[in-house]
């Protein structure tokens, strides 16, 4: 079954480059929230938060974005979430995907539950879909989409959307979640298996490096003692090997953001 017309694959497509290319992580959770997946997807209100692992081995939300809800009603929803067995089952399954809830039901369990009662009832809400983000079954993100009980269920075509967006959220949340730890890029060799592929000299290499720890490049040029325009002018020649524009196609370009590349070999 044909879900999409071809305008809506061209909304797909712009919302899959966003994910990857909004400069921030934060700026991105906001703006696919807030600008880009209504094009795609009506809701009433929706949260995107990231997942790491607390220090006691648990699941722990971070930095949630929110679309039409107040900042108390989302750190309910947090506490409530992580008590949901429909959270859990979601978070355990490790595989990642869309799913399916419905509030709008007389069942008594229900309507009992804390997520109902604290959450969806005070914010008039009846039905959602989610999209639970893993990466090589490491849970990374929590996708909600929440509509009010005038509004019809979420459909079969609004999960598979939500499904053609999951490797790229996925792709976006663990480079996020390992940027700072070059040895997540560089294991077995990388870094120098990267330098000979694109023929880096010693001194791309090294601040190719220091990019990928996130400094600006006001931070290499101190770090390096040398100039602003010294260091631009090694990233453009940087850019030009590696056939990117800037920055960002750069760091996309490494392993952790794309298939091209054997993960497993990492």
């Amino acid at each position: 079954m044909a879900f999409l017309n071809e305008n809506e694959w061209i909304r797909l497509n712009e919302i899959a480059y966003n994910i990857s290319f909004i400069y921030t992580v934060e700026e991105m959770q906001h703006e696919i929230l807030n600008r880009w997946l209504p094009f795609l997807i009506s809701y009433d209100s929706a949260i995107f938060a990231r997942i790491s692992i607390a220090e006691n081995g648990s699941y722990q939300f971070q930095a949630p974005a929110a679309f039409h809800l107040p900042q108390q009603a989302v750190d309910v929803w947090m506490q409530e979430s992580l008590n949901s067995d429909a959270f859990r089952w979601a978070l355990y399954t490790c595989k990642g995907g869309a799913f399916r809830e419905s509030m709008a039901s007389s069942d008594e369990q229900v309507n009992s539950s804390g997520i109902y009662q604290n959450f969806y009832l005070p914010n008039r809400l009846a039905y959602s879909v989610g999209l639970s983000i893993s990466f090589r079954e490491e849970p990374v993100g929590l996708l909600k989409l929440y509509r009010q009980a005038d509004k019809p269920p979420f459909s079969e075509r609004d999960m598979f959307v939500l499904e053609q967006l999951h490797k790229h959220f996925a792709y976006r949340l663990v480079y996020e979640a390992k940027k700072g730890d070059t040895r997540y890029f560089y294991a077995k060799g990388y870094h120098e298996k990267l330098c000979s592929q694109y023929g880096l000299t010693s001194r791309e290499g090294e601040m190719l490096d220091l990019a990928v720890h996130g400094l600006s490049n006001e931070d290499i040029a101190q770090k390096m003692n040398i100039s602003i325009h010294t260091v631009k002018k090694h990233f453009h020649s940087i850019y030009t090997k590696m056939n990117v524009r800037n920055r960002i196609q750069m760091i996309q370009s490494l392993p952790v953001s794309t298939n091209k590349i054997d993960f497993d070999a990492l």
